[in-house]
């Protein structure tokens, strides 16, 4: 398919993440990648996914759960690919017992670390001063979150190979930004666009830590037992919680409502993607033409599926 050729954006968005000197597109059940491989040359793959769990797509808060589980699975398995098509698939920690080791170590971090420990330090913190004000127990709580969340992203976008996966991120971005614009998919029109995207995952991550901030502003000062099950347990029904507020947030992003919502995650993708080279965008572009390749085997898109990547 030519990289100039008119494009239709009425199936459904696109979502997808970076990769290791790669990039992933889904829309709908379709899914794509591309891959700069060692000697240069830009490998891709299309696939495409069973319709068989889309009857939860109608329920808000478990369509979140379940979008982001099937994200996670996609994701890892596009990153299995682009290990293998590059050649290094044994190096790098990129067999699956390595990615099941970080998917492991990912999930551990998440709801002890990014979930658990933050609520933990607030509440030791209060009880110690002998304070038991459910503002200000909220207040800590989120912004130790936040702190964790920021630190780690910012930390990791000072190492070198990560730098390189958020410029392919910002690629990723750029690319789709033009194709929902119907504009022609080469290098030298796709620079004219914002790097950040209002879909992106890792605003969605922020939401989330917006989003804990006033549901468990309602639980106030729990006891211990209420706090560790409600920050383990209630994570998904947070998370669930931002993924509905991420798709409003991307029904109306030229409306005010939507423009206030997606601030705090556009200033987060300042340290998430990287001005991409000319090279990545057109393995971003690679990615979303053999996305769009396989749509003629595969049903009808579905909006709740397109969350932009998050640069993992």
């Amino acid at each position: 398919m030519s990289s100039e050729q008119a494009i239709d954006t009425s199936v459904g968005p696109i979502g997808g993440q970076a990769l290791l000197e790669g990039v992933m597109m889904r829309r709908g059940q379709s899914w794509g990648a591309a891959v700069r491989c060692q000697d240069g040359t830009i490998a891709t793959t299309s696939r495409t996914l069973p319709a068989s769990l889309d009857g939860w797509r109608r329920y808000p808060l478990v369509r979140g759960v379940m979008a982001l589980g099937e994200t996670a699975a996609l994701g890892t398995r596009a990153t299995l690919w682009a290990a293998q098509a590059r050649g290094d698939e044994s190096g790098d920690g990129y067999t699956r017992k390595g990615l099941a080791t970080t998917v492991i170590v990912a999930l551990v971090g998440v709801f002890g670390i990014f979930g658990l420990l933050p609520a933990v330090v607030a509440k030791a913190a209060l009880d110690l001063l002998d304070v038991h004000s459910a503002v200000l127990f909220s207040l800590i709580e989120g912004v130790l979150r936040l702190g964790i969340l920021v630190g780690y992203l910012w930390s990791l976008s000072r190492v070198p190979q990560v730098k390189r996966v958020f410029a392919y991120h910002g690629a990723e971005h750029m690319t789709i930004h033009a194709f929902e614009h119907r504009i022609p998919l080469v290098p030298g029109e796709i620079r004219a666009f914002d790097r950040r995207h209002p879909r992106c995952g890792t605003a969605f991550l922020l939401v989330v830590v917006l989003t804990t901030v006033f549901v468990h502003a309602l639980m106030g000062h729990p006891s211990w037992g209420v706090l560790v099950a409600s920050r383990i347990l209630g994570l998904p029904i947070v998370a669930g919680l931002a993924y509905e507020a991420i798709r409003f947030a991307g029904r109306h992003q030229h409306q005010l409502v939507g423009k206030v919502l997606m601030a705090p995650g556009y200033w987060l993708q300042e340290i998430t993607t990287e001005d991409p080279t000319d090279d990545m965008i057109e393995v971003a572009v690679a990615a979303l033409e053999a996305t769009l390749a396989a749509e003629p085997l595969a049903p009808a898109a579905s909006p709740e599926a397109a969350i932009v990547g998050a640069g993992r």
